[in-house]
């Protein structure tokens, strides 16, 4: 069985290696994406516009990412979920429910900042810094990364 994901993978590396120019090679990355959003039915989820330029921001704020990633991820999977929803309601009804579903998901209940020394082989320490979001602590374990 042949998928727009193979196609994507086996035809893009070799028109990268012989075009130079960036804006192309920009555009033929996310070229996958967009195949996928493009063919979308009934879902309906848009990305606000305060985070429309959060992927070629030079340095974003850690909360903004996390907002933009999850409205990206909520375009891929709409559709997926509305199919899935083993229910006898109509399609309109299953897309009010997932709309829904996803508002509850949406607000960040906690982030988690940490930080942590590590030695390295040279004997030189250096302080890592990390973060989690996490969301829907109502049920653990949380989701969130």
């Amino acid at each position: 069985m042949l998928h727009l994901k193979n196609i994507a993978k086996t035809v893009v590396p070799p028109i990268k290696n012989t075009i130079q120019n960036e804006g192309v090679n920009n555009m033929l990355r996310v070229v996958p994406t967009a195949i996928n959003v493009c063919c979308r039915t009934y879902a309906s989820h848009e990305i606000p516009d305060r985070l429309k330029d959060i992927p070629t921001s030079a340095n974003p704020r850690f909360f903004d990412m996390v907002e933009y990633f999850f409205h990206r991820a909520c375009q891929v999977v709409e559709d997926k979920l509305v199919e899935d929803m083993k229910s006898r309601v109509s399609i309109e009804e299953r897309k009010k429910r997932v709309a829904g579903i996803l508002k509850l998901m949406q607000p960040c209940d906690h982030i988690l900042e940490i930080q942590f020394p590590l030695r390295r082989d040279s004997g030189d320490y250096e302080m890592i810094l990390g973060y989690r979001a996490q969301h829907s602590s109502h049920r653990t374990p949380t989701k969130g990364g």
